[in-house]
């Protein structure tokens, strides 16, 4: 399974990519918190997509 670190999601409300993490664990453990710079909201975004699953049997 492969490690999204290095890849940044887009603010939800704002669309900026000039984000940071804030947390590697929100309220779930799927989820990471960041930070936005742009509009300085916090948000959460899920750690693992279904690319990530491909090719291990789970779907």
């Amino acid at each position: 399974m492969s490690d999204d670190r290095s890849s940044k999601p887009e603010c939800p409300f704002c669309r900026s990519i000039d984000v940071s993490l804030y947390s590697p664990f929100g309220t779930a453990q799927l989820v990471r918190q960041y930070y936005c710079q742009s509009c300085r909201s916090v948000f959460e975004a899920v750690k693992w997509k279904k690319r990530d699953r491909e090719g291990t049997g789970y779907s």
